[in-house]
């Protein structure tokens, strides 16, 4: 299926600024995202959407794009930064904090971790006392440009909350709880507040008690009642192979417990990957570049070709000329969630032109000149 015009999929002008374009991704993608929309083309829609985005919010691939089209997108710059990435695995390449708090929906807590690329913030959770739910936690991991390709494990170290080994967790010293004298067992609170129209009276949660209606009768003195310490620990996180910069891996309950016996936040896993000398990635594809001598290039051979996991063989054919770009099947990025799959490697071969040649060689150029 032909490509559609990156502009007519994001419903911008062509001279639409960077902040229209930004302004009209976000809206998009929030209407798209696959987590809150069940229609069948909604995960193909969201991906043209980041595709589209990733090519108009850089100044080169926007140039290159409106002066070639959908081509001119084949063009690239060896070894510079590469962090817009198309296809985000349902995430998104900027501002990762605003697109996720649309789609973040909190998760009890489990057994052990749960690994999952669902890339949401611990902005916050609906339902039930904030107060007994545990903060989440964000950490970053830098990796080579080469480890996120082969994946593995990486072991770090994080400070959390767990539950209090004196209380178990509960605050209290003795396990005994009485009514909140605030709330007076309601776990509700009300509050007067001044406004321009006036006093208003308004009903929120207790903050004492968070909502449960009752407080401990004597605070554990370990803890000094919140049911919590702080502690540090060593996990052992799994960083799946084709990782790009900016993806965050999400560890349902990793976070910090909550106090009063409340259930754990997430752990958010950043990856952060290095920018590679040698190639360029864009989605699931690699690009590089390569020089062949004059005769290959006149007259065909063949070259190595250094891709992301071994050196292949490119055939030139007669008479390629400088620029010409072939692609290697199957040799390029591992697809996220796709066992063996990988995306393709683009090569672009440029052609060497001797700025030196001996009396010999002049000779022979000039016998080629004549004939």
């Amino acid at each position: 299926m032909e490509k559609r015009d990156y502009y007519e999929v994001l419903g911008v002008k062509k001279d639409a600024t960077k902040e229209e374009i930004k302004k009209a991704y976000r809206k998009l993608v929030k209407k798209y995202h696959p987590d809150v929309n069940k229609e069948n083309d909604a995960e193909e829609k969201f991906k043209e959407i980041q595709e589209a985005y990733e090519t108009l919010s850089d100044d080169s691939k926007r140039s290159a794009y409106d002066q070639y089209g959908h081509a001119g997108t084949a063009g690239f710059n060896p070894g510079a930064d590469s962090s817009g990435y198309s296809y985000t695995q349902y995430g998104a390449p900027f501002d990762m904090g605003d697109i996720f708090n649309t789609f973040f929906g909190g998760s009890g807590f489990g057994e052990g971790f749960g690994f999952d690329f669902s890339q949401r913030t611990g902005a916050g959770r609906s339902g039930g006392p904030r107060e007994d739910v545990g903060a989440d936690i964000r950490y970053r991991v830098r990796v080579s440009f080469d480890e996120a390709m082969r994946g593995g494990e990486y072991k770090i170290k994080i400070k959390r909350d767990v539950p209090c080994d004196r209380c178990k967790g509960t605050g209290s010293e003795d396990g005994k709880t009485k009514e909140c004298p605030v709330c007076k067992g309601t776990g509700q609170e009300r509050q007067v507040r001044n406004t321009i129209l006036g006093q208003m009276a308004v009903m929120s949660t207790c903050s004492n008690c968070g909502g449960t209606g009752r407080v401990v009768e004597k605070p554990c003195s370990k803890c000094k009642g919140t049911g919590v310490l702080e502690k540090e620990e060593e996990l052992t996180i799994k960083i799946p192979a084709g990782a790009y910069d900016g993806m965050v891996l999400r560890f349902r309950g990793g976070g910090n417990a909550g106090r009063n016996s409340g259930v754990f936040g997430d752990l958010y896993i950043e990856i952060e990957v290095e920018a590679s000398a040698k190639f360029d990635r864009r989605g699931n594809d690699i690009y590089s570049q390569e020089s062949i001598p004059v005769h290959i290039a006149v007259l065909g051979g063949a070259i190595e070709v250094e891709t992301i996991f071994n050196d292949v063989k490119l055939k030139i054919p007669k008479g390629t000329q400088p620029g010409t770009i072939f692609k290697l099947k199957g040799k390029g990025c591992p697809v996220l969630n796709q066992e063996g799959k990988r995306g393709d490697h683009y090569v672009r071969v440029d052609v060497d032109i001797p700025t030196k040649v001996s009396r010999e060689e002049r000779k022979l150029w000039e016998q080629l000149g004549r004939m």
